[in-house]
């Protein structure tokens, strides 16, 4: 039975080999074209067969870092040049400190970052327009078993079956560990959704599996003492090569969420202590830095250009707006952004939250908050260190009291640095309710666990994106 793992294998061993290919086209294509009078120094470049292999493996060693060989958890094109973006600059950085002098003998930095924008306009050109049918039959179809039948047994289906940029599964059975069973173990007892339902007994809940072809269990009990029961079995086949995905697992997965209704004070405990961002946060601070004094350079037009507008359209008012914010550990901070709602907004309603179609906006403000200028004076708050670039957005302190008591773990948010923006402002869209805001925690939740650069890499460009567009979030 091939198992999951192997799948999935199969299935990156072609990327690889096409990968390898488009490399080798790429590299072709940049140093002819940069040598195309020379053909000496062509066929001097082309015999230095172990710094090509350096190169080339810099390359796959990136493109497997950023998870470019697991074309099903891609949701979208833009997904695709973010990671084609990341794995690059790791190659070259990688390159830089390997073999700077072994590579120089080779390429040149032009003709070098020829070869890669060669190589990723055709790997990321065929990713759009040919994976999808190459690798969506059913040769690289996972064949899933989904454990227990009730209403999470019916969510992990659609999750498995819908959360795709190309079909990945195939769910052949529901499966329930039925005591009663006896000797109709394993028999098909009817169907679900065109699915089989199978009851079987626990002690041929294994053979089963097997019987199936299954490469994929996706746990879709609802009562934790059923699933711990059936635990020792789902580690036997865990450890033969089938993947086994819990609820909690497969939404973090597909969704890129914590649903608070899977977590518990375990969970965040041990989030707490497994997470890396004592050393992720030093490099945060630094880039951090980085980024905010250049931005500050590049968009001080802007900044005085919008200062200016800011001030016509309503020359009583401030042109910058301050509101205290909590920040991390609980601390007030207060926060800069240019105006954008009518002066006293707030004056008769009191503190309450912006809507994306609120009426205390103004015309001009509307426009700012459509591209996100307004931000761009807390480029300040992160030069003073109460913000970051990338972190969850800082709430109003009367805000936070509220949904402090009637959302679980909402303060686990403050235990990271606030950010300009954050997983949850390019995932989801605006929201005024406290079912909005419980959302949100779940993929700030998210972004706390799984923090690392590559994440804030995709969150800045998805951020550029609605900048640059004036798009609407993803849902």
């Amino acid at each position: 039975m091939p198992g999951y793992r192997m799948q999935f294998r199969d299935q990156m061993l072609w990327m690889v080999a096409i990968d390898l290919m488009c490399m080798l086209l790429g590299s072709a294509i940049g140093v002819f074209s940069r040598f195309q009078e020379h053909e000496e120094i062509v066929r001097d470049v082309f015999m230095h067969l172990d710094g090509w292999f350096l190169l080339f493996s810099c390359v796959v060693v990136a493109n497997y870092v950023a998870g470019n060989y697991r074309l099903q958890y891609t949701y979208s094109r833009f997904n695709l040049v973010v990671s084609w973006l990341f794995s690059m600059t790791l190659a070259v950085l990688m390159l830089s400190l390997t073999s700077y002098a072994w590579m120089r003998t080779l390429l040149g930095r032009g003709v070098l970052l020829l070869s890669l924008g060669i190589y990723g306009v055709i790997s990321l050109s065929l990713k759009m327009l040919i994976y999808r049918r190459l690798f969506g039959g059913s040769v690289f179809l996972t064949r899933a078993v989904i454990l227990g039948s009730g209403a999470r047994a019916e969510q992990s289906k659609k999750l498995l079956e819908s959360s795709f940029a190309i079909p990945a599964h195939k769910v052949v059975a529901f499966v329930e560990i039925d005591p009663d069973s006896g000797a109709q173990g394993g028999r098909v007892q009817t169907l679900k959704d065109g699915v089989a339902l199978i009851r079987t007994a626990e002690s041929d809940f294994e053979p089963l599996v097997r019987s199936l072809d299954a490469s994929l269990i996706a746990i879709g009990l609802c009562d934790p003492k059923e699933a711990a029961r059936i635990y020792p079995k789902l580690r036997r086949l865990r450890f033969e090569g089938i993947e086994v995905l819990t609820p909690l697992g497969m939404h973090e997965l597909f969704t890129g969420r914590t649903p608070l209704d899977l977590i518990d004070e375990d969970f965040i405990m041990r989030m707490s202590m497994e997470s890396e961002f004592p050393v992720v946060r030093r490099l945060k601070r630094m880039i951090d830095i980085c980024v905010a004094l250049a931005g500050g350079v590049a968009l001080s037009p802007l900044i005085l250009l919008t200062a200016i507008v800011v001030k016509i359209s309503a020359p009583r008012s401030p042109v910058f707006y301050f509101q205290d914010r909590v920040g991390q550990f609980g601390r007030i901070f207060r926060i800069y952004k240019f105006r954008t709602m009518a002066a006293d907004a707030e004056k008769e309603s009191g503190p309450v939250w912006a809507g994306e179609n609120d009426a205390r906006i103004t015309g001009v403000g509307r426009f700012l908050r459509k591209f996100r200028i307004d931000e761009i004076p807390q480029i300040f708050n992160v030069l003073k260190g109460d913000m970051s670039i990338v972190g969850p957005r800082p709430e109003r302190p009367e805000i936070v009291r509220e949904l402090d008591q009637k959302i679980p773990f909402y303060t686990e948010r403050e235990n990271l640095v606030p950010g300009l923006t954050g997983w949850a402002q390019v995932r989801y869209p605006y929201g005024g309710t406290v079912e909005d805001a419980a959302r949100k925690l779940e993929y700030d939740l998210y972004y706390m666990k799984y923090l690392s650069l590559n994440l804030d890499l995709q969150i800045i460009l998805s951020t550029l994106r609605i900048v640059i567009f004036g798009k609407e979030r993803s849902s």
